[in-house]
């Protein structure tokens, strides 16, 4: 008897130590953002604002460095790229879509443009809203999704749902990794991104907001060019 209640002691000393590393290899981050009750859909606060507004890709035109995949400042964060391929339509765009993610506004995407956010573990809402000025009133169209630590997603704007029209959505779309590589490789980075998390790894501070991570200084010179090589004419080959 006494060697059971051994035995059943020394199993629940091993279980607590486990279940304690556990919790120091993985500890839950905290995020800058505000939360989402996600059992309902945005409300009068999120549809009824005054906010800042962005002139879309008929005339703002600027340049980016094409994309690059970077890593996360936090190890256990996951890395979301948002992105907005090229085409006629996005290109004749005046005023751009705002884009909110669990209310807060990040970036307007652009005609060919793409960034990235890092976000904790969890579940977040992205929502779009296209304003008039600087008054939004359009019930905003949104799209919940859910990240594991160190992984990668991406998601697309897209109005004229161009890939996958055989079953028409919202603007706002989650699409497979493949998918989504292959589409952004072509983008390029107009805006800055944000990294949501509160905690800075390096120095173990927390952040109330979120920090801006400048976009990098666009280079032409970086652009692959196709110059037409210079041949003397021969006579001999008429």
């Amino acid at each position: 008897m006494r060697g059971v209640c051994i035995a059943i002691l020394s199993s629940m000393m091993l279980l607590g130590c486990h279940g304690k590393s556990s919790l120091e290899q993985e500890p839950h981050l905290a995020s800058t953002l505000k939360d989402v009750k996600f059992e309902h859909e945005p409300g009068i606060m999120e549809q009824y604002r005054i906010g800042a507004f962005t002139i879309g890709g008929w005339v703002n035109q600027t340049q980016g460095s094409h994309f690059q995949p970077v890593q996360p400042q936090h190890e256990q964060a996951a890395l979301v790229y948002l992105y907005r391929p090229d085409s006629k339509w996005n290109r004749q765009e005046i005023v751009a879509s705002s884009l909110f993610l669990n209310s807060e506004r990040i970036p307007s995407l652009l005609n060919n443009h793409y960034y990235w956010v890092e976000l904790p573990a969890g579940r977040y809402r992205l929502s779009s809203s296209r304003p008039l000025g600087i008054n939004h009133f359009q019930k905003p169209k949104y799209l919940d999704f859910t990240v594991e630590a160190g992984q990668s997603y991406f998601l697309k704007y897209d109005e004229e749902n161009l890939t996958t029209r055989h079953a028409v959505s919202g603007p706002l779309i989650s699409v497979p990794d493949a998918v989504g590589r292959n589409e952004i490789a072509f983008t390029e980075m107009k805006s800055a991104s944000y990294n949501f998390v509160a905690e800075n790894q390096q120095n173990g501070k927390m952040r109330r907001s979120a920090q801006k991570i400048k976009r990098t200084k666009y280079d032409p010179s970086t652009d692959v060019q196709l110059v037409k090589p210079f041949k003397l004419w021969n006579p001999l080959t008429w």
